[in-house]
């Protein structure tokens, strides 16, 4: 009995032994995974980015944009509603290895009501509040994505917006003001070009308008002048004060939709006279060469881009979609010599396409009325408004026109059961923000555009049995031969 009973004691001592040794080696392991853990958060390693286009990796052209900035100019990242685990979250903290003064901060609109106040946002609304001093930017969590909709992929624009956000509130960014007029039913930024506002706005440019009845002069800060599309002519006065800023060297980006304008518009067309040139508005270029042409519509054309300045990221492989568009006719080269002007074409159309003025014919196909042959869409003219002397250096006008002004708008184009804006397709925004650039003489915000592929597999019929047998089958039979194993064993017992 007392062997018996020795005998269990042993065993329970084991048992005891043994269990205290697991307890104490699970502990081991749970403390060295939290301090693993720990460990890693203080370091704070980046995770790595496996991705092709490297989304949640910063740039180098961001990091030597940021690099700029001088060490002493603190700047706050406030991210509203974000959590932890966010890529986005990992990818502005990139930015503080890269400048230390760059602070980000996590928060909400409750932790931090004083800037919610201050800036209007609201509690949920995934914003990004960048401050330094008085000056901020504050960009719309929504809006770090866009969409090619002749690829179908989206297009990540985080990186871009971040970089060029923190860029505009330090002292190496500068905002550039552009004016667009108003007064006689144009285009404006509050309806048809909200979106190109917007991209200007990021971009550090300063968009305001500009009435010259109120305000009677063209402010001194006007890097570029824009006119988007008037439905009246100008007055005396306004054409007065339009071309003395061009004669000190004003600079204008006009663009021009097909019948939207008045028949006599004389004070918008002596303007024009300056640089040699005549906005024929009274047609549309319609093209015969399917591969210049959107879903099967000759009036939606894929122009021509040449090699300048301000085409020469598109230049190549590059498209910009033009929707009934006009044309522009110049003087001969002799008078642009006159008036020292100097023309580079931008856009055009194909050889086998033709201007048609009469819309009431509906076939597709030139007629004895239409004019066949290559139409200038787009171009830039160069004006020498004073020589140079010995006390000064020579003074330029530039001039970007466009016979068109839906490619920059907001205005609806329905693809399949979608409505997309004009100014998204292809490069058309690209093409919109390059000319600003170029005419404000103001260097071009980062252009940081990440490519999210989106496959689509579609199996054959065997294809689809292969799948569901190795989703479904295999599980099955997995649990079926465990069953089979237990049931054996058992009666082997």
């Amino acid at each position: 009995m007392k062997k018996i009973k020795k005998l269990f004691e042993s065993i329970k001592f084991k048992w005891l032994r043994d269990r205290i040794l697991t307890l104490i080696l699970i502990a081991i392991l749970v403390a060295a995974f939290i301090g693993i853990n720990v460990g890693i958060n203080a370091l704070d390693i980046s995770d790595i980015d496996l991705t092709e286009e490297k989304i949640y990796t910063l740039t180098e052209e961001s990091k030597n944009a940021i690099s700029a900035i001088p060490e002493d100019e603190e700047i706050n990242v406030y991210l509203f509603d974000y959590i932890e685990d966010d890529a986005l979250v990992d990818l502005a903290k990139q930015y503080t290895k890269v400048r230390k003064n760059i602070k980000v901060e996590l928060t909400t609109a409750t932790d931090r009501a004083d800037l919610a106040a201050e800036y209007e946002i609201t509690e949920g609304s995934y914003n990004i509040l960048i401050t330094r001093g008085e000056k901020h930017k504050l960009i719309n969590g929504q809006e770090l994505s866009t969409f090619d909709y002749s690829t179908g992929n989206t297009i990540d624009i985080t990186e871009q917006r971040l970089t060029n956000g923190i860029i505009s509130v330090s002292s190496v960014g500068k905002l550039t003001s552009v004016y667009m007029l108003t007064g006689h039913n144009e285009y404006t930024t509050d309806t048809q070009m909200v979106t190109f506002k917007e991209y200007l706005e990021l971009e550090n440019y300063q968009i305001k308008d500009l009435d010259l009845l109120i305000t009677t002069k063209i402010p001194e800060d006007c890097q570029t002048l824009i006119i988007a599309s008037p439905r009246s002519d100008f007055t005396d006065y306004e054409t007065k004060i339009i071309k003395e800023y061009i004669n000190n060297g004003g600079n204008i980006v006009w663009f021009s939709e097909p019948f939207t304008q008045d028949d006599k518009t004389p004070n918008i067309q002596s303007i024009l006279d300056l640089y040699g040139v005549t906005i024929d508005k009274k047609g549309v270029i319609i093209e015969q060469d399917a591969s210049r042409m959107v879903m099967q519509q000759p009036d939606i054309i894929l122009p021509m881009i040449q090699n300048t300045e301000i085409t020469q990221r598109m230049y190549g492989s590059g498209l910009v979609l033009f929707f009934s568009s006009g044309r522009l006719r110049f003087v001969e080269d002799k008078k642009l010599e006159d008036l020292k002007v100097t023309k580079t074409e931008l856009l055009s159309s194909s050889e086998t396409s033709f201007f048609r003025t009469n819309l009431n014919i509906e076939t597709l196909t030139a007629t004895k009325d239409d004019e066949v042959g290559s139409n200038v869409i787009g171009a830039i003219l160069e004006k020498t408004v004073k020589d140079a002397t010995d006390d000064q250096e020579e003074v330029k006008s530039s001039l970007v026109v466009y016979a068109n002004n839906y490619f920059a708008s907001d205005g609806a184009v329905t693809v399949g059961e979608q409505t997309v804006s004009a100014i998204y397709f292809y490069n058309n925004l690209d093409l919109a923000l390059s000319t600003i650039s170029y005419t404000a003489k103001a260097p071009e915000g980062l252009v940081i555009r990440k490519t999210i592929e989106t496959t689509y597999y579609t199996p054959t019929q065997a294809q689809d049995i292969t799948i569901k047998a190795i989703v479904f089958g295999f599980p099955v039979l997995i649990i079926i031969a465990g069953i089979v194993v237990w049931q054996v064993r058992r009666r082997k017992k």
